[in-house]
């Protein structure tokens, strides 16, 4: 395989014709491609569109691309805004609950003792505990990237901080593993107040936080697949809302995908934010339908995991 050579903005436009897209106006696809970047625009769309010969279907355009980079792009900054959402409140829950259980002094409450007691957890415990301690440190340090107003100010006038303002310095992740170790009994106390399991809860929250780095880091949305985790498929929503299914009875969309999330949000979100959350991506896949050919829109359909009755998920009741 030969390896790949520079390309001025013309002739990043001549490929994208050699391979049968309908550019148009070339100057304005240039500066497209020059404000958003080859690879991420063209190269990061494309597939989408092309053939089994890895050749744009007759009829697609440069703007159908686009269609879909905007759309992706909408979604993303959805996804964030209510991830975020997410994060927050079950940070207001942890701290709440933690700090009602275990004080507010981080010597009381970062203690080994007051997590799980499983043999197989207890590396984890105490690397979370270290963590946790990092944070605080680093974040009394004026005049560093790390130092946290909020943190020091604690530090400085109570000689304590609180665990609900160091876990606003923790990423999502780490809340996530934070809630992961508490004990069975206390975990369970936060998922209650979602109607869940404390497992269920660690699961649905692992979904939110990979999503949320997609969206945080630029990446797609609409085709992502995460890695490492799966929603439990045993959730009544599924049925609820039809999701197609495999042959072995597996379900096609809901696992990993951006359905997901979807029914992720269906059980975290207040059902007024929830509504909120839906119109949003119900007008996005309506104004790219307007646009894009009927194989494109079923491709998308079939990347996002949104098939099925999923607009119905904001009268269902759960």
């Amino acid at each position: 395989m030969g390896e790949k050579v520079y390309l001025t903005y013309g002739q990043q436009i001549e490929k994208l014709k050699r391979d049968g897209l309908d550019v148009g106006d070339e100057r304005a696809a240039a500066a497209r491609l020059k404000w958003e970047g080859y690879y991420n625009f063209a190269v990061g769309y494309n597939r989408l569109f092309k053939d089994k010969n890895k050749r744009y279907v007759r009829g697609v355009r440069f703007e159908h691309i686009e269609a879909l980079y905007d759309f992706d792009k909408h979604l993303r900054g959805i996804v964030y805004e209510y991830t975020q959402g997410v994060e927050c409140n079950l940070k207001a829950l942890v701290a709440d609950t933690f700090s009602r259980l275990y004080g507010v002094r981080e010597n009381e409450y970062l203690a080994e003792k007051n997590f799980t007691d499983d043999p197989a957890e207890k590396g984890n415990v105490r690397w979370l505990i270290a963590a946790c301690r990092e944070v605080l440190s680093d974040s009394v340090r004026e005049g560093k990237a790390s130092y946290r107003d909020y943190i020091a100010h604690n530090a400085e006038v109570y000689g304590h901080v609180p665990l609900w303002a160091l876990v606003r310095a923790l990423s999502f992740g780490n809340t996530c593993r934070f809630l992961e170790l508490m004990k069975p009994e206390d975990r369970g106390e936060i998922a209650a107040e979602y109607r869940m399991s404390g497992k269920t809860l660690c699961n649905m929250a692992e979904i939110a936080v990979g999503f949320r780095n997609i969206a945080a880091h630029g990446e797609r949305v609409y085709c992502a697949r995460l890695p490492a985790v799966r929603l439990s498929d045993s959730l009544s929503v599924f049925r609820r809302i039809q999701v197609p299914r495999f042959a072995d009875g597996r379900y096609k969309y809901g696992r990993c995908d951006f359905l997901s999330l979807v029914l992720v949000f269906k059980y975290m979100l207040p059902s007024k934010e929830f509504s909120a959350f839906l119109s949003r991506v119900e007008r996005e896949v309506d104004d790219l339908r307007v646009v894009l050919p009927a194989f494109a829109m079923k491709r998308v359909f079939e990347q996002t995991g949104l098939s099925g009755a999923w607009r119905k998920l904001g009268s269902i009741s759960l």
